[in-house]
């Protein structure tokens, strides 16, 4: 398996000697970190990693004055929480926010309530999310439309895409939007409707997720006709200004008099689109994972991550690298809802079984899961609703997959290598041990 870096192409295998069957045994947690509580706020946190893979978590405080905060971790804990709005931006307390990240280029999108229609705010960061521009407007300033449930990716140039919800002002007539810029998020170009060659309406209150690979984009969402509500792929061939073709991605119908509030999820993997979705056409609400080719749209299979009768799974999220891929959720399996972690380390094909990741010495509700997984690592948060805390905790693989993430600092770093009889070693062209700072052992082929 090959990983092309600049001119440098790496045969690059993870030394593993046991396996494992099940998801516990892959997983070791750290210590659990409270991000936030209380005064300090505590809706829907998400996380993203910056530079170095240093975690950034944003969330929304639902007491007056509503505001949005970050908290980064500095080496040692999170900062202290801080504001990253300035006053009388309003965000809604509902369907946000959102995050994206490409180094230390963070994106916040959020829908803004201190306008006399609801409307589509972002704002940006160039050093790591300590600091954040003014609001700018993503959506249009139109007196007979309104806007809400945004989301947000950044393409192979650092520019923002954004997907939000359009109205009129009596909430009819849903539209899917995606809205462009290539200013870095200083100006946007103006959405286009990307939802168009579905059958119905988007579900009115259901949000967008979208995937970015190279000039194409894909739009992740759920429709809506005649009350079935399946989950729907949109592509752009052109970076989102115009979206040619779309396509149902569920075996089944799912009927629904209202809207599920749930999100498709999905992350690159190869050349398709892992997706992670609710769906409910069976009779049970289910978390379902499907592979989606970015050629034709078509999905290879739909099969249930955990299948468990009687429950409600719900709010996927997914991260993938390499062959590694995690998805979170949320279900109510035993009476209370609670936040569970399914990995698989040999593609998404082989994504089963789950357990709870959140902290046994908390009680009640634990709800709205968040995941990334970079370099061996996995980067989880969740609210504690009930004890009103923001939680994050880190997690090891012990297995990891033959093609693993990785920066272009992987050569640089003071190392150790060995030849395959443990002798040091430091020629080229043939198998070595790479020995990181962190005392894990990798063979590796370069190929100069």
């Amino acid at each position: 398996i090959f990983v092309l870096m600049k001119k440098t192409a790496i045969i690059f295998f993870l030394m593993s000697f046991v396996a494992f069957d099940s998801v516990a045994q892959q997983l070791n947690f750290d210590q659990y970190k409270i991000v936030s509580e209380n005064a300090d706020g505590f809706g829907r946190p998400r996380v993203v990693l910056t530079t170095n893979n240093t975690p950034l978590v944003i969330w929304r405080k639902d007491s007056s004055p509503k505001v949005l905060r970050a908290s980064k971790w500095n080496g040692l804990g999170f900062s202290p929480p801080y504001d990253i709005l300035q006053q009388g931006v309003l965000p809604s307390s509902w369907d946000g926010p959102e995050t994206a990240t490409k180094g230390d280029t963070v994106y916040v999108v959020f829908t803004s309530l201190a306008t006399p229609r609801s409307a589509i705010m972002l704002i940006k960061s160039f050093d790591g999310g300590l600091s954040f521009s003014d609001t700018i407007r993503v959506s249009e300033n139109n007196p007979t439309l309104k806007f809400r449930m945004a989301n947000i990716a950044i393409n192979s140039d650092g520019h923002p895409i954004v997907s939000y919800m359009q109205y009129l002002l009596n909430w009819t007539q849903p539209k899917q939007m995606v809205n462009v810029s290539f200013s870095y998020g200083l100006t946007f170009v103006g959405a286009t409707e990307a939802c168009a060659l579905a059958p119905g309406e988007p579900c009115d209150c259901c949000k967008s997720s979208l995937v970015c690979s190279g000039s194409e984009v894909f739009l992740l969402f759920r429709n809506n006709e005649s009350n079935m509500r399946n989950s729907y792929i949109a592509k752009s061939s052109d970076g989102g200004l115009t979206f040619s073709s779309t396509q149902d991605m569920d075996d089944y119908i799912w009927t629904l008099t209202s809207c599920p509030a749930t999100t498709p999820r999905g992350a690159l993997y190869g050349d398709s689109i892992v997706v992670v979705k609710r769906s409910g056409a069976t009779g049970n609400n289910e978390v379902v994972c499907s592979s989606i080719s970015t050629q034709t749209l078509n999905y290879s299979y739909n099969h249930n991550i955990d299948f468990i009768n009687g429950i409600i799974q719900n709010y996927p999220e997914v991260s993938v690298g390499g062959d590694t891929v995690v998805a979170v959720w949320q279900d109510n399996r035993g009476n209370t809802p609670d936040c569970y972690i399914s990995v698989s380390t040999s593609g998404p094909a082989n994504l089963g079984g789950s357990i709870s990741y959140t902290d046994t010495n908390g009680f009640g509700q634990k709800i709205d899961p968040d995941v990334v997984f970079k370099n061996g690592e996995i980067h989880l948060v969740y609210l504690n609703s009930s004890e009103h805390k923001i939680v994050y905790v880190k997690s090891s693989i012990n297995i990891l997959s033959n093609l693993e993430e990785l920066d272009e600092s992987f050569l640089n770093k003071p190392s150790m290598t060995s030849d395959l009889l443990g002798r040091r070693s430091k020629k080229h062209n043939a198998p070595l041990i790479f020995i990181d700072k962190n005392g894990i052992a990798k063979k590796v082929i370069i190929l100069k």
